[in-house]
């Protein structure tokens, strides 16, 4: 069955980078309080069952806290160019020819001091629990609808995250919820015609624990561990726009696909710093 969130998040944006090879450690401030009102359903449970076989090179190897890593670009139909590092978000492009964005990749990891004390969310190792605190992290879900390279959102608009499907995943013997959503930025006073009256991006996140110590050697803390998120999302555009609209669409199918065969191309870190450090 589809579970159906609703979380607003209004406020003043403000751009954030988060810097690190595995989890984005958490060190900005948490912008306005999120509201939101949820409609609770049965969660469909999905396990994965086959296991990838395991690549012998990484093209875009990635770090996922201490759980493990996997292959960014693992499928290329979606963005074709590839990604590219862009100052803490990760931008995926078409052509790479000064052409806007078109998708994003982000990841953030969030300890319980990080959680409490500076993004003021529960912090919580049990994974129902995890994607309500990491919508808490207001500045890193402003970064989607406020990088340039994307879209720009304005102070007389707001954005809304809507969660249309969740599921529980496995991969690698590790849980994740996975879950599906749309990023709706509207005008905050409806008679404003200034602004159009609904852009659209979509996302898929990846939401699981990671947990301190989990890694092949201590250093891997480093990468993050705790409360983790790995995100992916298409452009945000005017729903006016058809063609706009029809292509964010399409890339959105695409991204899906490409962001399971990132997915199955999970390893544990141990295997991930053999893998890496081939010749």
């Amino acid at each position: 069955m589809k579970n159906v969130k609703k979380m607003l998040l209004i406020g003043v944006l403000a751009t954030a980078s988060i810097i690190g090879t595995g989890c984005g450690k958490s060190d900005k401030s948490t912008g306005s309080t999120a509201t939101g009102e949820t409609t609770a359903k049965e969660r469909k449970v999905e396990e994965t069952t086959k296991k990838a076989a395991q690549k012998n090179k990484f093209e875009y190897p990635i770090i996922l806290g201490t759980i493990g890593g996997m292959d960014l670009m693992a499928d290329r139909e979606f963005p074709k160019a590839g990604y590219f590092p862009a100052g803490g978000i990760i931008l995926g492009f078409e052509e790479n020819k000064g052409e806007l964005a078109s998708g994003f990749y982000e990841r953030e990891c969030t300890d319980k001091r990080a959680a409490e004390e500076t993004w003021h969310v529960e912090y919580s190792e049990d994974l129902e629990k995890i994607p309500n605190s990491m919508k808490g992290l207001k500045t890193l879900w402003d970064d989607f609808v406020s990088d340039g390279r994307m879209y720009k959102m304005h102070s007389g608009q707001q954005y809304e995250v809507i969660v249309d499907n969740t599921e529980k995943v496995n991969y690698n013997g590790v849980d994740f919820i996975k879950e599906e959503g749309r990023i709706d930025i509207t005008r905050k006073d409806p008679s404003d015609t200034n602004y159009p009256e609904l852009v659209r991006g979509k996302y898929i996140a990846y939401y699981y624990f990671s947990p301190e110590g989990a890694g092949a050697y201590p250093a891997d803390d480093l990468n993050g561990y705790g409360m983790g998120m790995a995100i992916w999302g298409v452009r945000p555009v005017d729903m006016s726009d058809e063609a706009e609209a029809k292509t964010m669409e399409e890339n959105y199918e695409k991204l899906k696909k490409s962001t399971k065969a990132s997915m199955e191309t999970l390893i544990s870190l141990d295997d991930y710093w053999k893998l890496t450090s081939q010749k």
